[in-house]
């Protein structure tokens, strides 16, 4: 019997709106230890993803130089410290902190529904270079999201029954 998407996918799934403030985003990435998270519109609907290298891109853009973790971006921690802070340099990180999701999201979102094979979703997984898939219904509205993580839990747990040869 196929493994498919709805049967590895973790769900419910923190997702968030595309007016939320990137410090928020970054926030709720950190404190859930994501990656990256689904964006939906008030009804639930998938409109786009933001990741962690999404903000740290952005971020880069912005301030100038390279930071490694995207929640320190808004704090005024050691690393950004290292930043020239100066009356400019918090106005630089205000700025980013305020930058709402919907600028820096993906919007051509690679999803599955339920019913996906779980080879697909490798598939597509490997093929896009992506960490996570949304799993929607036939309305787009979120319904859980597969990551690696879940994968390869689920190759652990059915590791006598996947052929590999």
């Amino acid at each position: 019997m196929a493994i498919l998407a709805k049967d590895i996918m973790t769900s419910p799934v923190v997702t968030i709106k595309a007016d939320t403030p990137l410090k928020k985003a970054a926030e709720i990435l950190d404190e859930n230890s994501f990656s990256g998270m689904p964006v939906v519109n008030d009804e639930d609907k998938l409109i786009g993803v933001i990741s962690e290298t999404d903000i740290l891109s952005y971020t880069q853009q912005i301030i100038g130089q390279p930071l490694r973790d995207p929640h320190r971006a808004f704090t005024k921690s050691q690393e950004v410290l290292y930043i020239d802070i100066t009356c400019r340099g918090l106005e630089v990180i205000e700025l980013v902190a305020s930058t709402t999701v919907e600028t820096l999201m993906t919007l051509d979102v690679i999803y599955v529904t339920g019913d996906a094979p779980l080879y697909d979703v490798v598939s597509l997984m490997q093929e896009h270079n992506i960490n996570r898939i949304p799993v929607v219904d036939e309305t787009k509205e979120v319904q859980g999201i597969i990551t690696r993580a879940d994968i390869i839990a689920t190759m652990v747990n059915n590791w006598e029954s996947i052929n590999l040869d």
